[in-house]
Protein backbone atom coordinates (compact mmCIF):
# COMPACT_ATOMS: atom_id res chain seq x y z
CA UNK A 1 0.00 0.00 0.00
CA UNK A 2 2.68 2.60 0.92
CA UNK A 3 4.60 1.38 -2.34
CA UNK A 4 1.08 2.27 -4.36
CA UNK A 5 0.70 5.65 -2.25
CA UNK A 6 4.31 7.16 -3.28
CA UNK A 7 3.59 5.83 -7.09
CA UNK A 8 0.49 8.35 -7.24
CA UNK A 9 2.53 10.68 -5.24
CA UNK A 10 4.99 10.86 -8.03
CA UNK A 11 2.52 10.29 -10.87
CA UNK A 12 0.66 13.47 -9.46
CA UNK A 13 3.69 15.06 -8.93
CA UNK A 14 5.06 14.81 -12.11
CA UNK A 15 1.97 15.98 -13.87
CA UNK A 16 1.99 19.04 -11.61
CA UNK A 17 5.57 19.76 -12.97
CA UNK A 18 4.34 19.34 -16.66
CA UNK A 19 1.93 21.29 -16.40
CA UNK A 20 4.02 23.98 -14.64
CA UNK A 21 6.59 23.98 -17.36
CA UNK A 22 3.83 24.00 -19.83
CA UNK A 23 2.50 27.25 -18.29
CA UNK A 24 6.09 28.84 -18.31
CA UNK A 25 6.49 27.90 -21.60
CA UNK A 26 3.25 29.86 -23.06
CA UNK A 27 3.80 32.63 -20.46
CA UNK A 28 7.28 33.32 -22.10
CA UNK A 29 6.46 33.47 -25.63
CA UNK A 30 3.04 35.66 -25.10
CA UNK A 31 3.62 38.81 -27.08
CA UNK A 32 1.26 41.54 -26.69
CA UNK A 33 1.48 42.66 -30.67
CA UNK A 34 2.13 40.48 -34.07
CA UNK A 35 2.31 42.65 -36.83
CA UNK A 36 0.20 41.28 -39.69
CA UNK A 37 1.07 44.11 -42.35
CA UNK A 38 -2.80 45.65 -42.07
CA UNK A 39 -2.28 48.58 -43.30
CA UNK A 40 -2.41 49.73 -47.05
CA UNK A 41 -0.14 52.31 -47.98
CA UNK A 42 -0.70 52.59 -51.84
CA UNK A 43 -4.35 53.05 -51.50
CA UNK A 44 -4.24 55.66 -48.33
CA UNK A 45 -3.84 59.34 -49.21
CA UNK A 46 -0.02 60.38 -49.66
CA UNK A 47 -0.77 63.89 -48.54
CA UNK A 48 -1.58 62.63 -45.06
CA UNK A 49 1.55 62.10 -43.39
CA UNK A 50 1.04 58.51 -41.53
CA UNK A 51 3.31 56.70 -38.85
CA UNK A 52 3.12 53.40 -38.28
CA UNK A 53 3.86 52.61 -34.39
CA UNK A 54 5.17 49.69 -32.32
CA UNK A 55 3.87 48.92 -28.99
CA UNK A 56 5.98 50.77 -27.10
CA UNK A 57 5.15 53.95 -28.96
CA UNK A 58 1.67 53.46 -27.77
CA UNK A 59 0.18 55.44 -24.79
CA UNK A 60 -0.06 53.90 -21.77
CA UNK A 61 -3.13 55.84 -21.29
CA UNK A 62 -5.12 54.08 -24.01
CA UNK A 63 -7.43 51.49 -23.25
CA UNK A 64 -7.95 48.48 -25.46
CA UNK A 65 -8.39 45.17 -25.55
CA UNK A 66 -7.02 42.37 -27.89
CA UNK A 67 -3.44 41.94 -29.10
CA UNK A 68 -2.10 44.25 -31.56
CA UNK A 69 -2.14 43.85 -35.36
CA UNK A 70 -1.38 47.41 -36.16
CA UNK A 71 -1.70 50.68 -34.92
CA UNK A 72 -0.89 54.03 -36.62
CA UNK A 73 -0.71 57.62 -36.26
CA UNK A 74 -1.73 60.95 -38.33
CA UNK A 75 -3.04 64.65 -37.95
CA UNK A 76 -6.11 65.82 -39.65
CA UNK A 77 -8.42 68.76 -38.61
CA UNK A 78 -9.68 67.42 -35.72
CA UNK A 79 -6.06 66.77 -34.18
CA UNK A 80 -3.77 63.47 -33.18
CA UNK A 81 -5.23 60.89 -34.20
CA UNK A 82 -4.28 56.83 -33.21
CA UNK A 83 -5.54 54.28 -35.11
CA UNK A 84 -5.21 50.81 -32.81
CA UNK A 85 -6.30 47.15 -34.65
CA UNK A 86 -6.64 44.26 -32.22
CA UNK A 87 -7.93 40.53 -32.44
CA UNK A 88 -8.65 38.40 -29.27
CA UNK A 89 -7.51 34.73 -30.77
CA UNK A 90 -9.58 32.00 -30.76
CA UNK A 91 -11.40 30.78 -26.87
CA UNK A 92 -13.44 28.56 -25.97
CA UNK A 93 -17.25 30.30 -25.28
CA UNK A 94 -20.11 28.86 -23.31
CA UNK A 95 -23.27 29.15 -24.61
CA UNK A 96 -26.49 29.52 -22.49
CA UNK A 97 -29.90 27.89 -23.62
CA UNK A 98 -32.54 30.39 -22.53
CA UNK A 99 -33.72 30.52 -19.09
CA UNK A 100 -31.60 27.45 -18.84
CA UNK A 101 -28.31 25.95 -17.15
CA UNK A 102 -27.39 23.92 -20.10
CA UNK A 103 -25.29 25.11 -22.46
CA UNK A 104 -22.74 23.80 -25.70
CA UNK A 105 -19.26 24.69 -26.01
CA UNK A 106 -18.16 26.71 -29.06
CA UNK A 107 -14.97 28.17 -30.44
CA UNK A 108 -15.54 31.98 -30.45
CA UNK A 109 -13.24 35.19 -31.55
CA UNK A 110 -13.20 38.69 -31.47
CA UNK A 111 -12.09 41.92 -33.49
CA UNK A 112 -11.87 45.61 -32.37
CA UNK A 113 -10.60 48.82 -33.82
CA UNK A 114 -10.24 52.08 -31.54
CA UNK A 115 -9.77 55.54 -32.62
CA UNK A 116 -8.04 58.05 -30.05
CA UNK A 117 -8.12 61.67 -30.52
CA UNK A 118 -5.57 64.11 -29.20
CA UNK A 119 -7.19 67.89 -29.96
CA UNK A 120 -4.67 71.01 -30.06
CA UNK A 121 -6.05 72.71 -26.85
CA UNK A 122 -6.08 68.91 -24.69
CA UNK A 123 -2.98 66.61 -23.38
CA UNK A 124 -4.74 63.52 -23.41
CA UNK A 125 -6.08 61.65 -26.22
CA UNK A 126 -9.59 60.89 -26.14
CA UNK A 127 -11.39 57.37 -27.79
CA UNK A 128 -13.62 58.74 -30.54
CA UNK A 129 -15.04 55.31 -31.42
CA UNK A 130 -14.56 51.70 -30.86
CA UNK A 131 -15.14 49.21 -33.41
CA UNK A 132 -16.35 45.79 -33.02
CA UNK A 133 -17.26 41.86 -34.24
CA UNK A 134 -16.81 38.44 -33.24
CA UNK A 135 -17.40 35.33 -34.20
CA UNK A 136 -18.91 32.36 -32.80
CA UNK A 137 -18.56 29.03 -34.45
CA UNK A 138 -19.00 25.05 -33.78
CA UNK A 139 -17.04 24.06 -37.10
CA UNK A 140 -13.63 22.60 -38.90
CA UNK A 141 -12.87 26.12 -40.91
CA UNK A 142 -13.31 29.55 -38.48
CA UNK A 143 -11.71 32.82 -38.73
CA UNK A 144 -11.98 36.47 -38.00
CA UNK A 145 -9.60 39.41 -38.80
CA UNK A 146 -8.21 41.82 -41.09
CA UNK A 147 -7.15 42.00 -44.45
CA UNK A 148 -3.66 42.01 -44.80
CA UNK A 149 -2.57 45.29 -46.12
CA UNK A 150 -6.15 46.59 -46.61
CA UNK A 151 -6.53 49.23 -43.83
CA UNK A 152 -6.53 52.86 -45.59
CA UNK A 153 -6.00 56.65 -44.17
CA UNK A 154 -7.93 59.07 -46.77
CA UNK A 155 -9.66 62.47 -47.14
CA UNK A 156 -11.69 61.68 -49.72
CA UNK A 157 -13.91 64.60 -49.70
CA UNK A 158 -10.73 67.12 -49.15
CA UNK A 159 -13.02 68.50 -45.99
CA UNK A 160 -9.44 68.11 -43.47
CA UNK A 161 -11.37 65.27 -41.79
CA UNK A 162 -9.89 61.81 -42.71
CA UNK A 163 -11.79 58.55 -43.60
CA UNK A 164 -10.96 54.93 -41.92
CA UNK A 165 -11.61 52.05 -44.22
CA UNK A 166 -11.10 48.84 -42.77
CA UNK A 167 -11.66 45.39 -44.03
CA UNK A 168 -11.90 42.34 -42.42
CA UNK A 169 -13.68 38.63 -42.88
CA UNK A 170 -15.52 36.14 -40.80
CA UNK A 171 -15.55 32.82 -41.35
CA UNK A 172 -17.75 29.40 -40.04
CA UNK A 173 -17.72 26.83 -42.77
CA UNK A 174 -17.29 23.11 -43.07
CA UNK A 175 -17.02 23.02 -46.67
CA UNK A 176 -16.17 25.12 -49.63
CA UNK A 177 -18.89 28.31 -48.81
CA UNK A 178 -17.77 32.09 -49.12
CA UNK A 179 -16.56 33.32 -45.79
CA UNK A 180 -18.81 36.79 -44.59
CA UNK A 181 -16.35 40.22 -45.14
CA UNK A 182 -17.08 43.60 -44.67
CA UNK A 183 -16.01 47.25 -44.77
CA UNK A 184 -16.46 49.87 -42.48
CA UNK A 185 -15.29 53.41 -43.02
CA UNK A 186 -15.71 56.03 -40.49
CA UNK A 187 -15.00 59.80 -40.82
CA UNK A 188 -15.44 61.54 -37.76
CA UNK A 189 -18.27 59.63 -36.34
CA UNK A 190 -19.96 58.83 -39.13
CA UNK A 191 -20.24 54.91 -40.22
CA UNK A 192 -20.54 53.93 -43.98
CA UNK A 193 -20.42 49.59 -44.63
CA UNK A 194 -20.08 47.31 -47.68
CA UNK A 195 -20.97 44.07 -46.29
CA UNK A 196 -21.22 40.55 -48.23
CA UNK A 197 -18.78 37.56 -49.05
CA UNK A 198 -15.37 36.76 -50.17
CA UNK A 199 -14.74 35.09 -53.94
CA UNK A 200 -13.37 31.99 -54.34
CA UNK A 201 -11.54 30.81 -57.38
CA UNK A 202 -10.79 34.64 -58.50
CA UNK A 203 -9.45 34.95 -61.64
CA UNK A 204 -11.40 31.65 -63.17
CA UNK A 205 -14.39 30.90 -64.64
CA UNK A 206 -15.70 29.63 -62.08
CA UNK A 207 -14.99 31.88 -59.40
CA UNK A 208 -18.07 32.51 -57.31
CA UNK A 209 -18.89 34.42 -53.78
CA UNK A 210 -17.59 38.42 -53.91
CA UNK A 211 -21.39 40.00 -53.67
CA UNK A 212 -21.99 42.85 -51.08
CA UNK A 213 -24.29 45.00 -50.13
CA UNK A 214 -23.97 48.86 -49.45
CA UNK A 215 -24.92 50.53 -46.25
CA UNK A 216 -27.98 53.29 -47.81
CA UNK A 217 -26.15 56.49 -46.36
CA UNK A 218 -22.98 55.72 -49.31
CA UNK A 219 -26.18 57.23 -51.88
CA UNK A 220 -24.99 60.60 -50.55
CA UNK A 221 -21.43 60.12 -50.63
CA UNK A 222 -20.12 59.01 -54.36
CA UNK A 223 -16.87 59.73 -53.42
CA UNK A 224 -16.87 57.04 -50.54
CA UNK A 225 -18.73 54.71 -52.73
CA UNK A 226 -16.86 54.62 -55.77
CA UNK A 227 -13.55 54.09 -53.65
CA UNK A 228 -15.05 51.39 -51.02
CA UNK A 229 -16.34 49.65 -54.26
CA UNK A 230 -13.09 49.20 -56.05
CA UNK A 231 -11.35 48.71 -52.32
CA UNK A 232 -14.23 45.54 -52.40
CA UNK A 233 -12.63 44.48 -55.83
CA UNK A 234 -8.90 44.71 -54.49
CA UNK A 235 -9.37 42.60 -51.32
CA UNK A 236 -12.70 40.11 -51.33
CA UNK A 237 -10.40 37.60 -52.78
CA UNK A 238 -9.68 34.42 -50.60
CA UNK A 239 -6.52 33.31 -52.53
CA UNK A 240 -3.27 34.30 -50.94
CA UNK A 241 -4.42 35.01 -47.60
CA UNK A 242 -3.75 33.82 -44.72
CA UNK A 243 -7.00 33.14 -43.98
Amino acid sequence: MKNIIIIIVLIVTNLSFAQSEEHKEKFRTLEPDIWLGIWDKDNSSKEIKIDSLSYNDIPKSLDFKGTVVEALKWNDTNGENILIQTVTGNFTWMDYEKDSTDYTLKDKAELYAYLFIKSSNENEYKKKWRLYDYIECYSLDWFIGYAPKATTITDLDNDGITEIAMPYVLMCRGGMDPGNMKIIMFEDSSKYALRGETMLMCGNENAYGGEYEASTNLEKKPKFNTFLKQHWDRNKCEEGKYY
